[in-house]
């Protein structure tokens, strides 16, 4: 159901909100492997002293629903209220979002402070939405295919 809702909302966000923008500073490509970097350090960083369960390949329908949240909740995070909050500055826009965004998730919000602080730093860095949404969807491809017990809450959400 939370994934149904957060859908209509990006999707609405999308088509009718405007929000600010940060200046892009990396075309579209770089942007992307800006991205994917991104979500892959910040992949090491906090799993480092972990030791992997297993690695295994992903479904492609479990990557297929990572990429949809990851899409869903970078609209909504990033684009929507960080951009909002540009208005105060960058570094306050990402410190707004980033506590937001660590609030509404009921676990690890310590980590979810990292994660939101890396991936609104992508949006602002690289000027493009897209790769917040690529380095999120990294770090949770990631995390989903060394650490299967945290695939589990998402696709119970599902």
């Amino acid at each position: 159901m939370r994934v149904a809702v957060s859908t209509v909302v990006a999707a609405v966000t999308l088509v009718t909100v405007d929000p600010p923008r940060p200046e892009p500073h990396l075309r579209w490509p770089f942007a992307m492997l800006a991205g994917a970097a991104a979500g892959t350090a910040l992949f090491a960083a906090v799993v480092r002293g972990v030791r992997p369960i297993r690695c295994a390949p992903t479904p492609p329908a479990t990557l297929a629903f990572l990429a949809l949240l990851a899409l869903n909740e970078e609209v909504i995070w990033r684009r929507l209220v960080l951009g909002e909050a540009l208005r105060g500055g960058e570094i306050a826009a990402v410190a707004a979002s980033t506590l937001a965004f660590s609030s509404m998730h009921r676990v690890r919000r310590a980590t979810h402070l990292l994660t939101g602080l890396v991936f609104g730093c992508t949006y602002v860095f690289t000027g493009s939405v897209a790769a917040s949404v690529v380095a999120h969807w990294t770090y949770n491809a990631l995390v989903a295919a060394v650490l299967p017990r945290a695939r589990a809450p998402a696709e119970a959400a599902a």
